[in-house]
């Protein structure tokens, strides 16, 4: 209690501190880099000397973080000529009848948040954006375009990491232009805790993969704010409508 008889609650807000390795640290940056698609199924990492000169810490704390994304299957190393760390390609996940409810409700928190933080972005980015703003949504929806068209009639692995990896820089650029970094790194942070529990399921494109690109960037461009707010929201939604389609029993 405190003086006043009211509960002190304010221990609440205080929770245990997790001593973190360094290794963990490494490992969650590249985790994070393959699952947003900075890396791409197939494509190789950077050499150990420059990740650990990149990420300043030790060549022995790179290795120990790869050790593990190799064990959880993520990444490969190659030997001889040619070798080095390269992203796996990515396997069909067994989804348990157990964990789908556990799933649902994890994926129903990052959804709302995504909603949340997404729309506001869309419509600050709206009132703040440039004319190379829009350049830029512009030449990845059309790269998205030609991906959808041609995905559409010859499907491919590839073709859908491409996919996801453009999808992820149209977000993040839509992020950008609405010029808050917070927003930012929060927008990054809901697209990758959506990629954690199912990410693997993303092995093709939906019909509605494109769905309200173009209208998002027709409304930024107009800075109607309200608009781009509605037709993210939408977005994602319709994201959203998809991922629990497919993890139906």
């Amino acid at each position: 209690m405190t003086t006043s008889g009211r509960t002190d609650d304010r221990g609440a807000l205080l929770k245990p501190i997790r001593p973190v390795a360094a290794h963990e640290l490494v490992l969650e940056q590249i985790k994070s880099a393959v699952m947003l698609g900075r890396y791409q199924p197939g494509e190789s990492l950077p050499p150990e000397r420059e990740l650990a000169k990149f990420l300043n810490v030790s060549r022995t704390t790179v290795r120990e973080a790869v050790a593990v994304l190799v064990a959880e299957e993520l990444l490969e190393v190659k030997r001889g000529r040619g070798g080095g760390l390269f992203v796996r390609p990515a396997a069909t996940p067994s989804i348990s009848r157990q964990n789908l409810s556990e799933q649902r409700a994890v994926l129903r928190a990052v959804f709302d948040f995504r909603i949340a933080v997404e729309s506001s972005c869309a419509e600050l980015a709206a009132l703040r954006r440039t004319t190379a703003d829009i350049r830029r949504l512009r030449r990845l929806h059309h790269e998205m375009t030609e991906l959808t068209a041609s995905n559409a009639l010859e499907p491919t692995a590839a073709g859908t990491a491409r996919f996801l990896a453009l999808d992820s820089d149209f977000h993040t650029a839509i992020a950008t232009a609405a010029r808050s970094p917070q927003l930012e790194e929060a927008m990054a942070q809901g697209r990758l805790n959506m990629f954690r529990p199912v990410g693997q399921i993303f092995t093709r494109l939906e019909d509605n993969a494109d769905h309200l690109h173009k209208d998002v960037i027709d409304a930024i461009e107009a800075k109607d704010g309200e608009l781009a707010r509605v037709l993210m929201r939408r977005h994602i939604e319709g994201t959203r409508a998809t991922v629990e389609a497919w993890l139906r029993p």
